[in-house]
Parts: structure tokens; sequence; C-alpha cells
């Protein structure tokens, strides 16, 4: 309880900042969403043309941009410092979170909020319930899902920053592999085959975030579920293990300033 409390009064604390701008706020906000519907529109005019493209449907599509936009909001707007530290640890910029008494990576992983994920929750809900039309149950059941992609995309995130811990600077590197997995999760997995399908669960993990979620929710399988969970259960402690190892080589920067 006392994690949750903590962890509601930074998403609080975080929103209150940035709501100190709010013409910013709802302009990265709807900016955002509007660049989501913008590839939607796209897609549309696609399958107008080829209604049908292995097995894959323009709701098919509507449901993978929509989850994944969901799940990538939540990660990233909840969890933000979990996405972009890797330049902090090449800096020495981790003093403030070992100070304090709070899981280090827990208090690092909430810090930070990016404004433009909730254009990206937004999308993704609005998108699903207008386009998608689905039943209350199975909306349910794609809110559940986004939740749990979101897991796994918040522990590659964690382990992609982990890197600077054993390269050093290394912020360009994490962002393009965090940039990979989002561009590969919004592409329709029939579109992918052979080595390029299981780099996708495995060291790209775009298959557990969106393609399995899609297929969960156009036909539901037990052993497909449980395989959801425990890439999500694994792939976080496996990102936390990483993390730690990493920081038992982290050097201080030895700053005045603790935090920005």
């Amino acid at each position: 309880m006392k994690s949750l409390s903590f962890f509601a009064t930074y998403v609080r604390s975080n929103f209150q900042i940035a709501l100190e701008y709010r013409v910013s706020f709802w302009a990265q906000v709807f900016a955002m969403a509007i660049n989501d519907a913008m590839w939607i529109a796209f897609w549309g005019i696609f399958f107008a043309r080829f209604p049908v493209v292995r097995d894959y449907n323009f709701a098919d599509v509507i449901t993978v941009w929509s989850l994944t936009a969901l799940a990538v909001g939540l990660g990233t707007g909840l969890f933000g410092g979990a996405w972009n530290y890797a330049g902090q640890v090449a800096q020495g910029r981790l003093d403030f979170f070992l100070t304090l008494p709070k899981p280090v990576l827990f208090h690092l992983a909430i810090s930070r909020m990016s404004v433009s994920a909730w254009g990206d929750v937004l999308f993704g809900l609005v998108t699903y319930l207008v386009l998608g039309r689905p039943s209350p149950g199975t909306f349910a059941l794609f809110v559940l899902l986004s939740l749990v992609s979101a897991s796994i995309f918040v522990a590659y995130g964690i382990l992609a920053n982990a890197l600077a811990f054993w390269l050093g600077n290394s912020q360009a590197f994490s962002g393009q592999l965090t940039n990979a997995l989002i561009t590969f999760s919004l592409y329709p997995n029939a579109l992918f085959s052979g080595a390029v399908k299981v780099l996708l669960f495995t060291l790209i993990p775009a298959g557990f975030i969106a393609y399995i979620p899609v297929e969960l929710l156009r036909e539901w399988s037990w052993p497909l579920a449980l395989a959801l969970l425990a890439a999500a259960g694994g792939g976080l402690l496996l990102a936390t293990t990483v993390f730690y190892a990493g920081l038992r080589r982290y050097e201080s920067g030895n700053t005045l300033a603790m935090r920005e």
C-alpha cells in the first residue's frame, strides 16, 4: 500500500508539473493523437484497395495500432523514467535516487512522465471504441492486454537503457532499440516470417507486445495467454536483475545538484 501511495503521489505530481503549461500539455497530447490518426487513415486507404493481406484486414490493423498506442502511452506516461535514464547513468546523475529509501529502479521509473504519451492513450482508447466497436467484455480484455503489453514495454526500456552501465554513453543506441520495438509492434504479424519472426519474439519482443494480444482478442487461447503472462513476468524479472547488476558498476558524478 505504501508503494501504491508513493506511485500515486508521483503520478499526481507529474501531472501537476505538466499542467503548469496547459496549452503546451494539450497541444502535445492532441498532436500525438492526430499523428497516430494519420497512420490509421493511411491503412484505411491501403485496405480499401487490398481488403485482406495474409489473413489480416483493416479491423485487425485497428486493433494492433490501438493496443500498441495504449500500451506505449501507459508505459511512457506512468513510467517515463524507465525509457531515458541511459544519459543519467553515463553522466553520474543517479545519485538522487541512491540517497532515498525507496527502491531505486521503481523510483527512477516513475520519476518522469512523457506528456505526449497521453495522446497515445487517448488515441488507443477512442480508436478501438469507435472503429473496433467492441462489446464491454472485449473492451475490458483489450485494456487488460494493453496493461500486460505496457509492462513488457517498460521492461524492455529498462534493459535497453541499462546498457549504459557497461557501454557508457549509449543513450542514442538505447533510443534506437526502443524505437525499433515500437515500429515493429505497429505492423501486422503476417508480414514477417523466418528469422525476422524469431527476432520479434526474442531480442525485439514485438510479438509479445502486439501480435499475441491481437490473436487473443480474435480468439481466446489459454496457452497463448499464459505465454504472454510468462513473457511479462520474465521480462520484468530480467530487467530488474540486469539493472541492479549494472548499478553495482555505477560511478557517481559527485555533483552538488542532486536532481534537475
